[in-house]
């Protein structure tokens, strides 16, 4: 099973109204400085912050939100979870 974990030295804050991922000291140099993203895109942060699967992620997103459409909702977990990593601001691992 694939987990998932924000990387340390990354961290969530919010300014002016607006969510954004910060890189802190040694994050800086695997990733962007800083990230906008929405609010759904920091409601999957903070449960990445514990380590989390995509189940864990769409059972959280299906208590949260009214999913109508669990495959549009599954693609844009997924969607978020593979810009993640692409900007480097995710960690991913193997567990059995």
């Amino acid at each position: 099973m694939t987990r998932y974990k924000t990387r340390p030295g990354v961290v969530l804050t919010a300014i002016c109204g607006k969510q954004i991922l910060v890189a802190t000291k040694t994050a800086r140099e695997s990733c962007p400085y800083v990230t906008e993203i929405n609010e759904t895109s920091a409601f999957l942060w903070e449960r990445l912050r514990g380590g989390a699967d995509i189940d864990a992620l769409m059972d959280a997103v299906n208590r949260e939100y009214e999913v109508e459409d669990p495959a549009l909702a599954r693609n844009a977990v997924l969607s978020f979870i593979g810009q993640m990593l692409e900007l480097n601001y995710l960690e991913q691992t193997e567990q059995e």
